[in-house]
């Protein structure tokens, strides 16, 4: 890429290990090219070895799940931007670097969340 200019196109995702969290299995996992500024990759995750998280557990888990998109966002361009659609949480939205984001946790099966990677601005 030359210097200066800005990508304003998806051109790489993640591994599916990138997505576990200790503790957790995957119990569902989709990932969907919406377009080639827009990826969304749909993960459930289940509690390992038990049959719910308790809400504690989705807590720690959430905050877990917003780490991950911290992390995911800072190894890509500067203007591809990662959020989290915690689904069954009431539809909560976390865009990374919010400093205020707290679902309130309760007992679960599964945690079902939407990654969406974008490209934020074009040039």
């Amino acid at each position: 890429m030359e210097e200066g200019k800005i990508k304003n196109t998806i051109t790489r995702s993640f591994e599916l290990q990138d997505y576990t969290i200790e503790g957790t299995e995957l119990s569902g996992f989709w990932a969907d090219l919406v377009s080639k500024e827009e990826l969304v990759v749909e993960v459930n995750y289940s509690p390992e070895n038990k049959k719910t998280f308790s809400p504690e557990e989705t807590g720690t888990l959430t905050r877990k799940i917003c780490n991950k998109c911290d992390s995911f966002e800072a190894q890509l361009p500067t203007n591809t931007k990662c959020e989290v659609t915690f689904k069954n949480l009431g539809g909560k939205i976390y865009k990374s670097g919010q400093p205020d984001f707290g679902p309130e946790p309760r007992e679960m099966k599964e945690l079902q969340v939407a990654y969406r990677f974008y490209v934020e601005y074009y040039v």
